[in-house]
């Protein structure tokens, strides 16, 4: 709490000369509303400040007849969460790109002209984000007056390759390739086998999950949103659960909240075993991942018993959970736990000590803390760099105010860092699933949801298996949401992946990528970088602000 305080205060200070400007809705936010011209002298100060990290860009179209839209800019550092407002004329949306001291920003200005329409000046890349190419020219789907059949009667596209430099050797992969898990398109940028530049292309199982939330109710819009992500499908729940429960003042019963962070454990141990059979494969190491797969049916199994389900287990209700851990099953979840503490730390000792392992994952991929930071890395990516960025201990929700975190941390930033912490979180999981289960209050698991939620708005941060998942959730007072954005942890993983792949042999990029569990299906983003000429040299800071924001973009 004293921590807290001190942030606020010197959040206070910072943003002193926009204090009259300044209003603060709940203990640890603020809010700023300010104009379009004042928007970059305000992230300079809180970036020259080294005040956080930009976490999320949301764009706003209230209503088809309100003559203004709003971008918000969500800054985050440990619990506070800075939101500055900026207010657009609808007819003409216009706001300055924040690129030029964020670089990172790109990615979400991207979405802002491509979906609302807003022109962000001096923006590097103006480029398709996730749309298809041919989409047609000033239609808009997050619109509020936007209508699918507008579609079929507009002129498509005319689109051109974005890079015809003939005297660069390209290498592209996807969007179907057997390499890959799931569709994305890759282009690879090579001096002989150096990686000298690296795009992606993502869009290829959009489904519009944002749009359709605002023509569901509260309760329906639970099941659509578990379907964001497959692997971590409960977190996006309880995500939602958080911030709509949050606004609508009710407080979840104790037991419900503790069912919540067990099975948010099991899934961040299915997860990431999931990732390291993966990881395992792409690194040629595919008795690994035949084993780590085997164990993973453990998890599996547990899930299952909880709540009839492998994958969208689906325990969630607005208010609580609707399945409880009986004692049966409690001494299941126990013998499944130390099955799998035992078999991880197996894997922990290959991942460190193998010698053909290490060749792909030792010094390969590095990422430094300052590059970390720069660029927004998030959860096990960030804290493989010596980064701590973790919700459940910077801000804690749930059941994590009274089973606090021990994070785990390493600073090498390469991807044998990325292994040892994804390792090791699965045992610190085990060790707080059991002390979670030797607590589990009694009561009940559900508490009354009224079906129309009071006007307002509200931030839901939580920590998935990759990182920050943030949601922001605004409520008109009715019985549909007014907007849900969601920011999975990949679009801001991904940006540091593909800066870190310059200056790498060719045949380490599957490893790299696989190294920051990437999530495509989630995503449905776009980042590309590029390096000056053929140069191979590693990424740094400095060279990124000696070479411009054009080449990272």
């Amino acid at each position: 709490m004293e921590a807290t305080t001190e942030t606020l205060q010197r959040t206070e200070a910072l943003l002193e000369p926009w204090r009259e400007r300044m209003q603060t809705p709940e203990p640890d936010r603020i809010y700023l509303s300010i104009g379009p011209d004042e928007l970059l002298d305000v992230v300079r100060t809180l970036h020259d400040a080294r005040w956080g990290y930009l976490s999320t860009i949301s764009g706003i179209d209230p209503s088809a007849e309100d003559s203004e839209m709003e971008v918000l800019y969500h800054f985050c550092s440990g619990p506070i969460v800075v939101t500055l407002r900026v207010a657009l004329s609808r007819e003409h949306p216009t706001t300055p790109s924040v690129c030029s001291i964020i670089p990172s920003a790109s990615i979400q200005e991207r979405e802002l002209i491509e979906m609302l329409g807003i022109d962000v000046v001096n923006t590097p890349d103006q480029s398709l984000l996730y749309l298809p190419d041919d989409w047609p020219e000033d239609l808009y789907p997050l619109r509020r007056d936007f209508d699918p059949a507008e579609i079929a009667k507009r002129e498509p596209r005319k689109h051109s390759k974005a890079h015809t430099d003939s005297d660069k050797f390209v290498v592209p992969i996807g969007p179907q390739h057997p390499a890959l898990k799931e569709p994305a398109h890759f282009e690879f940028t090579l001096d002989g086998e150096i990686v000298t530049g690296a795009s992606v292309r993502l869009g290829y199982a959009h489904r519009g999950i944002e749009r359709a939330t605002q023509n569901m109710n509260w309760t329906q819009n639970l099941y659509l949103l578990e379907r964001v992500c497959g692997i971590c499908s409960h977190i996006h729940a309880e995500a939602y659960c958080l911030g709509v429960e949050h606004l609508a003042g009710v407080e979840v019963p104790a037991r419900a909240r503790v069912i919540r962070e067990i099975v948010a454990g099991l899934e961040r141990i299915h997860s990431h075993l999931l990732w390291f059979g993966v990881a395992a494969h792409e690194a040629g190491f595919d008795t690994l991942f035949m084993y780590s797969w085997r164990d993973r049916e453990t998890v599996l199994d547990l899930l299952e018993g909880i709540s009839g389900n492998r994958i969208n287990y689906s325990i969630n209700v607005l208010g609580g959970v609707k399945y409880d851990i009986t004692p049966e099953l409690t001494e299941k979840i126990y013998k499944g736990i130390e099955f799998l503490d035992e078999r991880v730390r197996h894997y922990l000792n290959v991942s460190t000590k193998d010698t053909m392992f290490l060749q792909r994952t030792r010094g390969i991929g590095v990422m430094t803390k300052e590059q970390a930071e720069a660029l927004g890395a998030l959860g096990p990516t960030a804290r493989a760099s010596g980064v701590l960025r973790d919700i459940r201990v910077d801000a804690p929700y749930g059941a994590y105010l009274d089973f606090p975190v021990e994070p785990v941390v390493e600073t090498a930033g390469d991807l044998e860092a990325r292994f040892i912490v994804r390792l090791e979180e699965i045992l610190s999981t085990v060790v707080m699933i059991r002390e979670m289960l030797d607590k589990l209050p009694e009561g009940e698991l559900t508490t009354r949801m009224p079906r129309r939620v009071k006007a307002g708005e509200t931030i839901s941060r939580v920590e998935a298996p990759r990182g920050e998942l943030f949601y922001y959730i605004r409520s008109a007072g009715g019985e549909t949401p007014e907007r849900i954005k969601i920011r999975t942890p990949t679009i801001l993983n991904l940006g540091t992946v593909i800066v870190s792949a310059v200056g790498h042999q060719f045949a380490d990029m599957p490893m790299i990528l696989a190294g920051v569990d990437p999530c495509f299906s989630c995503n449905d983003r776009a980042v590309e970088v590029r390096s000056a000429g053929s140069d191979p040299e590693p990424w740094s800071w400095e060279k990124l602000r000696q070479y411009g924001i054009e080449h990272y973009r």
